[in-house]
């Protein structure tokens, strides 16, 4: 997942740094995070934004590409057998342009022993009922053999963008691991920070999926022990074509924030909605006495999926298959 950033490209008019929409209020009519909030609200806030969702793309620099041939990993001996995730990625690869920068996607085939199918259909159901675009197969009712491959999006109040591909290490029947690298253009919009977010997704019972975060600063995919605990969500489909509940904890497993994803106005956008605390952390309450909510917009949403087949790999003894 490299990136290179192509600055001051002609067709993309961009002066000064980015800046928080301090009109942002009355665009949607919601209260937003510049209200005052409780210490703890407030840090938890700024540091889950970090991954409010799974939502980024594999990205790489220059012209589009084909599809790379997949990473091979097999068992020691000779008829190792995979999933192929991402083989059928040939029509899987666009561009997105962020203030002046160019970010080219490009999905890279891997192996995989176990795919866990059913979170696949969780996550990319969630992502169609709030109108995020699918390239791809929609998971089959039975016998599905469609898998989550990757995904995008852009947070246009913090200015961050998300590229998120399935990892090998990790993933197995009963989880998806997913690597997200974070591009913070905030600060700097030509020469934007990198930091990254591992997610562990597994399956809550009559809820929907749990969704474990680590993060990283690290400037290229941390190591194994390069990964910090930062807490774990649980988002519910509300099957309703408009918004998805989640429910928030902080490093220490406590409940810091409910809220939900809204579907947008526009294809490819979504907001993130959750209360406002004051500082004795109690929600701010409308004018007819409900919890207000703060909204963050979302732009550039895309999911990719691909059905995938169980494939006899290549013998590598230096490489395995977790």
């Amino acid at each position: 997942m490299d990136v290179k950033a192509i600055n001051n490209v002609s067709f993309v008019n961009f002066e000064g740094k980015p800046k928080k929409q301090a009109n942002k209020k009355q665009e949607h009519n919601y209260p937003q995070q510049t209200d005052p909030a409780s210490k703890k609200s407030a840090q938890a806030l700024r540091n889950m934004m970090y991954g409010l969702m799974l939502l980024g793309a594999t990205a790489g620099a220059g012209s589009l590409t084909s599809c790379e041939k997949a990473e091979a990993y097999a068992e020691a001996h000779a008829d190792a057998y995979a999933w192929v995730i991402g083989g059928g990625c040939d029509n899987k690869n666009d561009t997105v342009v962020i203030h002046d920068t160019i970010i080219n996607t490009i999905i890279k085939p891997i192996y995989i022993k176990e795919y866990p199918f059913h979170l696949a259909d969780s996550l990319i159901r969630q992502g169609l009922n709030i109108g995020i675009e699918l390239d791809g197969p929609v998971p089959e009712d039975e016998n599905n053999d469609v898998a989550f491959v990757a995904s995008r999006a852009h947070n246009r109040y913090d200015d961050k963008y998300y590229e998120t591909q399935v990892d090998s290490i990790g993933t197995n029947k009963n989880r998806l691991a997913l690597v997200t690298k974070v591009l913070d253009f905030y600060e700097d919009p030509e020469n934007p920070k990198v930091s990254w977010m591992r997610t562990e997704v597994s399956d809550v019972p009559g809820k929907g999926i749990k969704l474990t975060r680590y993060t990283s600063n690290s400037t290229t995919k941390p190591e194994e022990w390069q990964w910090n605990y930062a807490g774990y969500e649980v988002r519910t489909n509300n099957r309703n074509g408009q918004t998805n509940t989640k429910s928030v904890f902080d490093n220490n497993d406590e409940l810091i924030w409910q809220g939900e994803y809204r579907k947008g106005e526009n294809p490819g956008t979504f907001m993130y909605g959750t209360f406002v605390y004051d500082e004795n952390g109690n929600p701010y309450l409308d004018e007819d006495g409900n919890p207000q909510k703060a909204y963050y917009d979302f732009d550039k949403g895309k999911m990719w999926s691909d059905r995938v087949e169980f494939e006899k790999i290549p013998f590598d003894p230096n490489k395995i298959i977790f």
